[in-house]
């Protein structure tokens, strides 16, 4: 396959030494003979080598010759063109393939290990997120290791290209078995750093292929990561991880965050208290009217929403305006947004949704009703 590659290729004239010979005599050569000679060239004059580069890389035709010329460069310790050159393949596909040749090599190169390592704080973001590919196919256990280290240690900074590329890395390597080491990332995040792309990993990690379903076992253990992170960082940041949880039907799992997200709202039983209020209108000659019917609520703390539970409860009150033109369907039922600590914030809420009504030019009635205890 031929590559073709967006640089100028310069023949500059080498100085005249003991390795001119060997650069001269590359001229002509391609494939393997290229590969080799470059390899002779690097030993002999390893700056040399460095400097025209990018003359060989504008010979290589094919991708083994291209990947062969990037292991003999690394093998030489000439690695700053070597991490840049894939910019100048035109050829996605290429790209991604050099970079994967790479990575399966390093295994019998240890050097490229550290070529990737090197490349994370040697290139631009762009520029580094191009090898993921060799990172994703070495089989190293080391640089496995040492990804993992750098997940561990977010950056103090909400986003970050490079530090995400890692992620990106990690998750398409480890799969459901990246959620450990990204929980532990997240707790370290939560204060200053990329916190909600770290969540927003967690989910990629077991996110099912096309078409597919998430098992039970990968529902199961990103529903774990999520509590754990949860019960490692401070309430308001503990509350996005139980929306989540609950945003993605594990109702259950968000519920058990209750007491670290809401600690000082926490009753005497463990439970939970809210207000709820039901919506009786009518129009009671020709006067538009709005019978609040208002409840407290107590919840064990199996819950993290409350509406769909409580609706049929709630519209069971004898009505108020049974002699009125009352509008027809199912009384609309809203609850505190969060729970609450005492009845005096439901008093206030409720009072707060009387003055809306009636600005919107409602005769509001407030009616209490008995309390509502769920199981």
């Amino acid at each position: 396959m031929f590559i073709a590659l967006a640089i100028t290729v310069l023949h500059t004239a080498a100085w005249a030494g003991k390795c001119d010979h060997l650069y001269s005599g590359l001229d002509s050569k391609t494939g393997e003979a290229l590969t080799s000679g470059f390899a002779a060239l690097a030993e002999c004059d390893q700056k040399l080598a460095e400097d025209h580069y990018n003359e060989f890389l504008g010979r290589a035709e094919d991708v083994e010759t291209l990947a062969g010329l990037s292991r003999a460069a690394i093998t030489a310790n000439i690695w700053t063109p070597v991490w840049q050159q894939l910019s100048k393949i035109t050829s996605y596909d290429a790209r991604d393939e050099i970079a994967r040749e790479l990575g399966a090599a390093c295994g019998d190169e240890p050097k490229i290990v550290s070529f990737l390592q090197g490349a994370y704080y040697g290139l631009r973001d762009i520029d580094f997120q191009q090898w993921d590919d060799a990172f994703i196919a070495c089989p190293d256990a080391a640089l496995e290791e040492w990804v993992a280290g750098q997940i561990q240690s977010p950056p103090d900074r909400l986003f970050d290209d490079k530090f995400n590329a890692l992620l990106n890395i990690w998750v398409e390597k480890k799969g459901r078995d990246a959620l450990d080491i990204l929980a532990a990332s997240a707790i370290k995040a939560a204060e200053a750093g990329p916190y909600d792309t770290i969540l927003m990993q967690m989910d990629s990690a077991v996110a099912p292929d096309l078409g597919e379903d998430m098992t039970d076992d990968d529902r199961a253990a990103l529903e774990k990561a999520l509590v754990s992170v949860a019960q490692g960082v401070d309430p308001d940041k503990a509350r996005s991880v139980a929306d989540r949880l609950a945003n993605s039907g594990a109702q259950a799992a968000a519920a058990k965050l209750l007491p670290r997200v809401y600690p000082d709202r926490q009753q005497s039983d463990g439970g939970f208290m809210y207000g709820a209020v039901s919506m009786e209108k009518g129009s009671c000659k020709g006067t538009k009217t709005i019978v609040l019917h208002h409840a407290t609520i107590s919840e064990p703390g199996k819950r993290w929403i409350l509406l769909g539970e409580i609706d049929e409860a709630m519209r069971t009150f004898k009505p108020k305006l049974s002699k009125c033109d009352a509008e027809g369907g199912d009384w609309p039922v809203a609850t505190t947004p969060e729970p609450v600590a005492s009845t005096k914030e439901i008093d206030a809420w409720v009072t707060g949704l009387e003055k809306q009504w009636a600005e919107q030019g409602y005769e509001v009635k407030l009616q209490g009703e008995k309390d509502i205890a769920l199981p």
